[in-house]
This record gives structure tokens, C-alpha cells and sequence, in this order.
């Protein structure tokens, strides 16, 4: 049996937490939740359906049923959290570095495919329409932040100021050096850790546990 990828294990990550991926007509009613909380400063639906694609995430969304630990047998659950993130290339990294990553409409080659390692992740942000999915959704960033990808940066592009709050006060992203187009940053979980303990801090616990844990 094959190991599995970093982009499998996030998906079954984001399952253990009644989130799932966003497909056909979800896919659509998740774009529609985002689009109703961010006007239309959001991935186009053929975008968000390239990503899907190429890695079997993208778009993630948890439903009403879902946030209650509700069984959805029906799949007529509304979605009322989105969490956009999506695996990424070098290419990608360097790409962000000197603002010429496209987030609304990104190269394909800078997007992971399902067996491919990834140099970086990129969070498109969170979109909620219940106060609840905002925590549950920030949990499940941060333990694939802390267990899943530890060695890898994660990257940010905000389009409104709640959801610059929430990535740079609850999970301390902060703006990259010279960015002119807001793009943020923390380094890897492996990083933050090094240097906490360089700098004689105390290491951030691993606090953020699976529900299913």
C-alpha cells in the first residue's frame, strides 16, 4: 500500500473535522456563500474547479450538518463555512515573493497535483456565514499547520478586514516584507519552533487535537 501524500492527508484531515471538498454543485453553492460575504473579490468558479482538480481540495466547506456532528445523508446541508487552501509548488513560493502570484486566478503549474510534495501552502482565507465555523475552521488550519505540514510556510491574501484580523491575531500570519499587494506569511511550524527556543521563548504546544482524536 502506498504512503499517503501530504494532499491526501489533509483532505482526510479536514474529514476528521466534518470538512470536506467542494465538488459540482456544492462547489457552486460554496462559491455562491463566498461570493454573498466577499462581493465578487473571490475565485471564479472554472478557477476553484482547476484547483479541485489538480489536487482533490481547493474549496473546503463545512455544512450545517457538519457543524453539529450531524449525519448528512441527503447531502442537503447548506454549506456555512468555506476554507480555501490549496497546496503549492516552489514555483509558487517564489512567485508570492515578489507579488506576481495571481490568488484569484492562479497558474495551474503553481498548484500541487494529488501525488506532488508540497514547497508551501496558500490559504485564500475563510468565509463563514455561523460564528461557530470560524473557530472550527481556524482548528483545523492551525493542526495542519502543526501535524500535517510543519516543514512548510503557509501563505495569505485577505479581502476584508475581519478576515485580516483573524489570520494576523489568531493565527499570527503577518505581512510580508515589501509586499505592496498585502500578501502575509508565518513561517512553518518547524521554524516558529527553532526559533522560539533559539530566542530562549518557551515552544508553542501542540494543542490543536483531531475531534476523532
Amino acid at each position: 500500500m502506498e504512503a499517503p501524500t501530504t494532499v491526501t492527508c489533509n483532505a482526510r484531515t479536514a474529514e476528521d473535522f466534518h470538512v470536506h471538498a467542494l465538488s459540482g454543485a456544492r462547489l457552486i453553492e460554496g462559491r455562491c456563500l463566498a461570493v454573498g460575504l466577499v462581493a465578487e473579490q473571490t475565485d471564479s468558479l472554472p478557477t476553484m474547479t482547476c484547483v479541485h482538480k489538480r489536487t482533490d481540495l481547493g474549496l473546503l466547506g463545512v455544512t450545517h450538518a457538519g457543524l453539529n456532528s450531524e449525519t448528512d445523508l441527503d447531502d442537503r446541508s447548506v454549506p456555512c463555512g468555506l476554507f480555501r487552501v490549496a497546496t503549492h509548488t516552489a514555483a509558487c513560493n517564489q512567485a508570492v515573493l515578489v507579488d506576481a502570484f495571481a490568488a484569484v486566478c492562479p497558474d495551474p503549474a503553481q498548484v500541487c497535483t494529488l501525488e506532488d510534495e508540497p514547497a508551501g501552502l496558500f490559504d485564500w482565507g475563510i468565509a463563514v456565514s455561523r460564528h461557530e465555523a470560524t473557530r472550527l475552521l481556524e482548528n483545523l488550519g492551525l493542526f495542519i499547520s502543526e501535524h500535517i505540514t510543519p516543514a512548510e510556510d503557509w501563505w495569505a491574501r485577505t479581502v476584508t478586514d475581519d478576515a485580516a484580523r483573524l489570520v494576523m491575531g489568531r493565527m499570527t500570519l503577518s505581512l510580508l516584507e515589501g509586499t505592496k499587494i498585502g500578501s502575509l506569511w508565518i513561517p512553518s511550524y518547524h521554524n516558529t519552533e527553532a526559533n522560539l527556543v533559539r530566542i530562549g521563548g518557551a515552544a508553542r504546544s501542540q494543542t490543536w487535537r483531531s475531534p476523532n482524536a
